[in-house]
C-alpha cells in the first residue's frame, strides 16, 4: 500500500495549498481572538489568576499565528511572481 503524505510542507506547496492554509490560518485567528475576548471579559469580572494566565497564553498564541500568516503570505507572493 502507498502511504499518503498528509503533512503540509511550505517549501513544496502549491498556490492552492498555500491559499488553503491561509484560510485555515484566518479561521484560527478569529477563533483565538474570540476566546481571548471571552477570557478578558471573564478576567475583568472574576479577577482570577486562571483567566489571567489563559489571556496571556492566547496572546502568545495569537502572536505565533500572525507570524505564520506573514510567512504564508511571503510564500504566496513568491508563487505568484
Amino acid at each position: 500500500m502507498k502511504k499518503q503524505n498528509s503533512k503540509f510542507v511550505l517549501a513544496s506547496a502549491t498556490l492552492a495549498e498555500v491559499n488553503t492554509q491561509l484560510k485555515l490560518n484566518m479561521f484560527a485567528t478569529v477563533a483565538v481572538v474570540f476566546v481571548l475576548i471571552m477570557n478578558i471579559m471573564k478576567f475583568m469580572a472574576d479577577k482570577t489568576a486562571l483567566y489571567a494566565v489563559l489571556t496571556m497564553v492566547m496572546i502568545v498564541l495569537l502572536f505565533f499565528i500572525r507570524k505564520t500568516r506573514a510567512i504564508l503570505m511571503l510564500r504566496k507572493h513568491e508563487l505568484t511572481q
